[in-house]
């Protein structure tokens, strides 16, 4: 681990010394903030807030939420800040999503009916500081890299797997779950010390101005990207039907019998991989079109964008995304950025959520 920091330093370095005579010498602090929530289940209000009891329910199989803080400052194409980062991302099938909106209200299941269950989740609190460059490789393209270094807080990785048929007064089945934490979420009272983490990250970002006309960029966030708990708690555990009826209402009454083990074992964490995509077309000097693609994990979402420049470096910016049906409507200046994102005039009916600001001062 140490040698790949090494060689990316190094690697930094020498672009520094490629292309100190095309940078800006200003010192310039800045503050940005990026959130992001989408569900394709239910609501991102009645999900967080709720612990998803509600009346929306829409399916699915993706839900996931990444937010960063970042503050610090750039100055001759360098850049270091302190980051604040915070990920969930959960993968299931319809069945699982089904079953636990079901338990969270009070619902009746289907019954003489097989269910899949599978559920893939990684959750993630870290703070650390982030290390990257900027040069011109080309008058015309520019390639930056930025390394993040992460402490980690709090952390959840793991699977649940099985499958059980429910018939008119019992279900048969077995549940597998293997899952490391910082905190228990099994009814088992497990006192656990707390566990201490770290990792990295390895951004990519670019831009290209074609021509007069045509500009692209791009990004690839946690291209590399690696979380390590030595002693991780972890359960790996069977859920059989023995214990497992259906009450008078034909709600399910679980008292499932659990059997596995308990310890700490070695943990690594791979955050889910980001890739963006921009390519804007000059109609006149103040207004733009463009296409965009944007990956989240195993999830896309193509849009389309519109900017006006009224003034010189301000503009306005809209974006549709065509995957989730969100809008996002957002202004930028000389020294502040903000946007907004949602695919519901009511945040709290909405399925997707963003929010983005940025502070660029230069001294």
């Amino acid at each position: 681990m140490q040698r790949i920091f090494s060689a990316l330093i190094a690697f930094l370095c020498a672009g520094q010394l490629l292309a100190a005579e095309g940078t800006d010498s200003n010192i310039q602090p800045y503050f940005s903030f990026h959130s992001l929530g989408y569900s394709e289940t239910a609501p991102i209000h009645q999900i967080v807030i709720d612990d998803i009891e509600g009346p929306y329910f829409d399916g699915g199989r993706h839900s996931f939420t990444h937010n960063l803080i970042e503050s610090g400052a750039k100055y001759n194409g360098w850049k270091l800040a302190a980051i604040y980062r915070y990920d969930y991302s959960l993968e299931y099938s319809e069945d699982t999503a089904e079953l636990i909106y079901g338990d969270r209200n009070d619902l009746t299941i289907e019954k003489n009916r097989q269910y899949e269950v599978d559920l893939e989740l990684i959750h993630a609190r870290t703070a650390g500081f982030k290390f990257g460059y900027e040069w011109s490789i080309l008058p015309e393209f520019q390639l930056g890299i930025d390394l993040s270094y992460l402490e980690v807080s709090y952390f959840l990785n793991g699977y649940l797997e099985g499958e059980f048929v429910a018939s008119n007064d019992s279900y048969s089945g077995q549940l597998f779950i293997d899952y490391a934490y910082t905190e228990d979420l099994l009814p088992l009272n497990r006192q656990v010390e707390e566990p201490d983490g770290w990792g990295y990250a390895m951004d990519l970002s670019w831009s290209w101005q074609m021509n007069e006309s045509w500009y692209a960029k791009g990004a690839f966030i946690d291209l590399l990207s690696q979380l390590y708990i030595d002693q991780a708690p972890f359960t790996y555990a069977t859920a059989n039907s023995d214990r497992v009826s259906f009450d008078p209402d034909g709600r399910i009454d679980v008292k499932p019998l659990l059997s596995g083990r308990e310890g700490y074992r070695k943990e690594t964490l791979s955050l889910p991989k980001q890739i963006s995509l921009d390519v804007y077309y000059r109609i006149n000097v103040d207004f733009e079109m463009g296409i965009a693609w944007y990956r989240y994990g195993d999830v896309n979402f193509p849009s389309i964008i519109n900017h006006y420049n009224f003034s010189e470096g301000s503009s306005l910016k809209t974006k549709f995304d065509f995957k989730s049906d969100a809008l996002t409507i957002g202004a930028s200046f000389p020294w502040f950025t903000i946007s907004l994102t949602s695919d519901r005039l009511d945040y709290k009916k909405a399925r997707t959520l963003g929010f983005d600001a940025g502070v660029y001062l230069a001294f």
